[in-house]
């Protein structure tokens, strides 16, 4: 048991590694921490900002003045309060915090001047720009990294609904797959065997916030030659331990 969980540890911060080297470099005019210490670093989970924004704190909430409203005597969760954030167009700050998660699940929150949550995502990666757009990515719980947008407005965070997700991901096949031509089924566009390279372009878009999310999302798929299908998963093929490609898998609990 202990060298499955060292295992899963190791899939899990190679994932982190291979978001941050994307997210960082796609907005290099804002400042990249680890969101507990606040020192620049190669960490897995990072936390980008505009300085003129935000103020930072990188505390453990129960090391906190218990007059600040994010302190609490306990923290079981090792909750830290990154900073607090205010442009412009606000009346009041709001309250950042990460915890790194009971079974390493990054979770970013972001809560009102009165601690009350407002956002709450499990991620590896999140920064929040000038005008409040937050941008995440990450595997953890999720089938691939993925890249999301927010918006932060009126102590709100609104989703912006993209149509289908990016994946992105380009490797040879575990397993004999068919892909389709339509999303529940249709004509067989190939029948790909184990050792075909593929490229996995798209997924269809889902609500993150669901209780239930209904896996698989059906993928897009183009062969080596250029032909383009619908792979449609089985449940035992969603798990990140027995793929039918690298990085292609439910990473979670």
């Amino acid at each position: 048991m202990k060298k499955i969980f060292i295992f899963l540890i190791l899939i899990s911060t190679f994932g982190c590694l291979v978001a941050q080297q994307k997210i960082d470099k796609a907005f290099p005019y804002l400042t990249w921490v680890d969101p507990e210490s606040g020192e620049k670093s190669s960490e897995s989970v990072l936390f980008g900002y505009d300085a003129s924004v935000f103020t930072p704190v990188h505390q453990r909430i129960e090391n906190l003045p218990k007059s600040d409203p994010c302190y609490k005597s306990e923290n079981n969760l090792d909750f830290y309060l990154v900073g607090r954030y205010k442009n412009e167009s606000m009346t009041d700050a709001v309250n950042i915090l990460y915890s790194p998660g009971p079974s390493w699940d990054p979770n970013f929150v972001i809560t009102d001047k009165n601690n009350k949550v407002i956002w709450n995502f499990i991620c590896e990666n999140m920064c929040i720009n000038l005008t409040g757009v937050i941008y995440t990515s990450g595997n953890m719980d999720k089938m691939f990294d993925e890249r999301c947008k927010f918006q932060l407005q009126n102590n709100r965070v609104v989703e912006a609904k993209q149509p289908y997700l990016y994946v992105g991901i380009k490797d040879k096949l575990l397993k004999p797959v068919k892909l389709y031509s339509d999303k529940t089924g249709g004509e067989v566009v190939a029948t790909l065997p184990v050792g075909y390279e593929v490229e996995v372009l798209l997924s269809e878009n889902y609500d993150k916030f669901a209780e239930n999310i209904d896996y698989p999302i059906n993928y897009l798929v183009r062969t080596s030659f250029g032909l383009v299908g619908w792979l449609r998963l089985t449940s035992e093929d969603t798990y990140h331990l027995d793929p039918v490609i690298r990085g292609l898998g439910y990473l979670g609990d």
